[in-house]
């Protein structure tokens, strides 16, 4: 047990360490009970990227590849509760959520909550409006994103307006293949890091849709299948597939507790080609059916 808790940690250092590599300095690595190496160095990586974000890049974000990048503004409205009622589309690639995952939902299952707790104390006391704070967000991938942000109203309506300044990165995974590409030899780790990073961002990008053969993954990605997969595997301890699938169900699951989509609609929204292969892949890995998951809007089932 003890081991594969150690594997999981490695496999959130080496995601923080990709988030780093592409120039996102704004996630952090829950911490854990443990005192061991492992949490030391989760502490000092954590510890680098609030350094680089505060004394290098302000904004937590900074463009290390060729593509361009934008920084762009990012809104919430939300009613009196803090339930999300509307926003702007750039949020969710900011922080890996769909649509659905939002709308009428809770500003608490996104935030922590201690930044609820000053985002409520604002009201409690009064707070002259518009103001500004920083608040903690949660990505889909369960790390803790600071963004600095104003909060303010509409006049004559008791919404609540929360601007956000967030980065845009624009992506290209353009293929680049070889003549007798089994032959080229690995280069360096760093080379591999890269590749397999690429990887990582196209599947979580692409979760909706079916993932691609590993011949065409290789093609697209200008590399080897061997290389491709060895490579994965060597920094997530699993399988490009199984990672795949795993990242889906696990936004599915998310879905069906916090949203009233259909059980159908959410299976054709995570990849899946019918419902029945959805109920089966989810019990599997949760160890329960869709059906039998408590959801928040039962009378929806």
């Amino acid at each position: 047990m003890e081991r594969t808790y150690n594997q999981e940690r490695i496999v959130m250092i080496h995601q923080m360490l990709f988030e780093m590599a592409r120039g996102n300095f704004n996630s952090r690595i829950p911490l854990s009970s443990c005192d061991d190496e492992l949490e030391t160095v989760i502490v000092l990586i954590n510890m680098v990227a609030e350094e680089m974000k505060e004394s290098v890049f302000p904004l937590g974000y900074v463009n290390l590849r060729k593509t361009n990048q934008f920084v762009a503004q990012t809104t919430f409205v939300l009613d009196a509760s803090f339930f999300i009622k509307s926003f702007t589309p750039v949020i969710t690639f900011f922080l890996g959520y769909v649509d659905s995952d939002l709308i009428d939902q809770p500003l608490a299952s996104i935030i922590t909550t201690t930044s609820l707790e000053q985002l409520q104390e604002i009201f409690d006391i009064g707070v002259l409006l518009p103001t500004t704070m920083v608040l903690d967000f949660i990505s889909k991938e369960h790390l803790a994103v600071s963004i600095s942000c104003s909060i303010g109203n509409v006049l004559n309506r008791t919404e609540i307006i929360l601007n956000l300044v967030t980065p845009i990165g624009q992506e290209s995974y353009n293929s680049m293949v070889y003549q007798n590409d089994h032959e080229r030899p690995i280069k360096n780790r760093k080379a591999d890091a890269l590749l397999i990073q690429k990887l990582y961002d196209y599947i979580l990008g692409h979760l909706d849709d079916p993932l691609p053969s590993l011949k065409v993954l290789s093609s697209q990605f200008g590399t080897n299948e061997h290389k491709l997969k060895d490579g994965f595997r060597h920094f997530f301890k699993t399988s490009i597939y199984q990672f795949y699938n795993d990242e889906r169900l696990k936004r599915a699951y998310f879905m069906l507790e916090h949203t009233a989509i259909p059980l159908k609609n959410i299976s054709v929204m995570n990849g899946f080609n019918n419902y029945p292969n959805f109920s089966k892949s989810f019990k599997k890995r949760f160890g329960f059916s869709p059906y039998e998951l408590k959801r928040k809007f039962d009378e929806f089932n």
